[in-house]
């Protein structure tokens, strides 16, 4: 139980604590700049887009700009779960909207807390029982906002993480690392036998 705890906390390196406040703003200079261009080349792919429904309920994707708001709200988006460190929000935009928002912070790479990632799924679950459409997203959406992704699919609609991960492969990129991988494994066993324990 102590090993598999310790893996599902490695050690990660985190900008925020080493680097002081200003010297982010290079790194997320240089890293928008990265982004932009990625999102450019996905956006020239007739097949994938900078955003997908994997289920009626859940959409992966990228980072936000303020104009994509309207466009979340056009397809009936109602709450947004960010899970990076590193990203500029547009938060006034999405407070106007009207949206629920949650950030699991985590950096490029890397896997959230056990807490935050019990709060994803927390919000995830609530929004949707709720009748709200949920956008999840990373910097690119094909590592961290896909491990929160399977995670759910693993525990409320019964899919395997091999079956979950299928899933999204089948209608985005996935690029998870295998620490995020060994997190998301981890992670649906432990809290799937904490489910089991608790209905009985």
């Amino acid at each position: 139980m102590a090993a598999r705890r310790r893996s599902l906390q490695e050690r990660r390196v985190t900008p925020g604590k080493i680097l002081h406040p200003a010297l982010l703003h290079p790194y997320r200079a240089a890293f928008y700049v990265f982004l932009a261009a990625r999102r450019t080349l996905v956006g020239l792919s007739p097949d994938r887009g900078w955003r997908t429904w994997i289920t009626p309920e859940i959409m992966i994707g990228g980072f936000l700009m303020p104009s994509d708001i309207a466009e979340l709200e056009r397809q009936g988006v109602r709450a947004v779960v960010n899970a990076t460190s590193e990203l500029v929000e547009p938060l006034g935009t999405l407070r106007a909207a009207g949206m629920a928002y949650l950030q699991i912070p985590c950096w490029d790479m890397q896997v959230p807390s056990l807490e935050d990632a019990d709060r994803a799924l927390t919000f995830l679950a609530e929004h949707i029982q709720a009748g709200h459409r949920v956008y999840v997203h990373c910097a690119s959406g094909v590592g961290r906002s896909v491990a929160l992704a399977v995670c759910y699919l693993a525990l409320h609609e019964g899919m395997s993480v091999e079956e979950a991960i299928a899933w999204i492969r089948a209608r985005r990129r996935v690029a998870m690392r295998e620490g995020q991988l060994r997190f998301v494994n981890d992670y649906v066993s432990t809290r799937g036998r904490r489910g089991s324990a608790e209905k009985t």
